[in-house]
């Protein structure tokens, strides 16, 4: 391959439709990214993926605001994909199924239906009722 710079990248807006990245391309928005340029993590634990596990999101009053799936998690943080696109209030309570315990959870950031919170390190153990309200049937009501 002589003349030709091969680097490693990712690929920029791979969502849009052809005609939006053309027109990107002709006001001259970069299509590419370089992988050293990427942007560093800033999270202090390494994260996990997880499958198929969902949880509920509380408000401090401890009333059932969404469902949500966890994307991956952190010893204090997780990627949650809301279920309704609601805005939560930054604390609040998370119900993680899996491990049948309640959370605090502070909103770090958000994009669109998906949030990034801190979340305490160990289930709150002052909220034992209300994990067990959460595991029953009719938990919205």
């Amino acid at each position: 391959m002589a003349g030709k710079h091969v680097m490693d990248g990712v690929r920029l807006h791979a969502g849009l439709s052809a005609l939006s990245r053309w027109r990107l391309r002709s006001v001259g928005a970069p299509l590419f990214e370089r992988l050293g340029d990427a942007p560093a993590d800033r999270r202090h634990e390494k994260r996990r993926a997880v499958r198929l596990t969902w949880g509920k999101a509380l408000d401090l009053s401890e009333r059932f605001l969404c469902d949500c799936r966890i994307v991956d998690r952190a010893l204090g943080g997780a990627r949650l994909r809301l279920a309704r696109n609601i805005a939560p209030p930054t604390r609040f309570y998370l119900f993680d199924e899996a491990e049948g315990g309640i959370f605090a959870a502070h909103i770090m950031w958000r994009r669109g239906s998906e949030i990034g919170c801190r979340l305490s390190p160990t289930p709150l153990r002052d909220k034992a009722h209300v994990a067990q309200r959460m595991k029953g049937r009719y938990y919205a009501l």
